[in-house]
């Protein structure tokens, strides 16, 4: 679907993510703004992996209604409050639920810790682009 691009002359890639995604012909793009990790009646989830499996199963719920799914996801913003403290322990928990999301797919991604979100509760929040390439 999307030619990937890691350089070797790159520093290697850290994650479930590729450096470049390439494609040539895009038949539509949708811009998703930032999801969090909370249900449809307000509920924010208990704790920082909660929190993510919502926002992703948010996310999920954009694309649906668009018609796409997560393969067609070129980029995420993955935003985390300064409360998160990102164990090497929490960083594969957190990674198993991207991949989760995004199956073998390897979306670009920005990783950030921000000072806060619009709601203390929040610890999380993600942001993505997806492309529907012409057949």
């Amino acid at each position: 679907m999307f030619k990937i691009h890691n350089p070797p002359d790159v520093l290697p890639v850290v994650g479930p993510l590729s450096w470049g995604l390439e494609f040539q012909r895009a038949r539509r793009f949708l811009y998703i703004s930032g999801q969090v990790g909370a249900t449809v009646d307000g509920r924010v989830g208990d704790g920082l992996l909660e929190q993510v499996k919502l926002a992703f199963d948010n996310v999920g719920g954009v694309l649906r209604s668009a018609g796409l799914t997560p393969q067609h996801v070129v980029r995420t913003g993955l935003y985390f409050t300064r409360h998160v403290e990102m164990t090497e322990k929490l960083q594969a928990d957190f990674n198993l639920l991207r991949t989760d999301f995004l199956g073998d797919h390897r979306a670009t991604s920005t990783f950030l810790y921000v000072h806060a979100l619009a709601d203390p509760r929040w610890l999380f929040e993600v942001d993505a682009i997806a492309v529907e390439l012409e057949s």
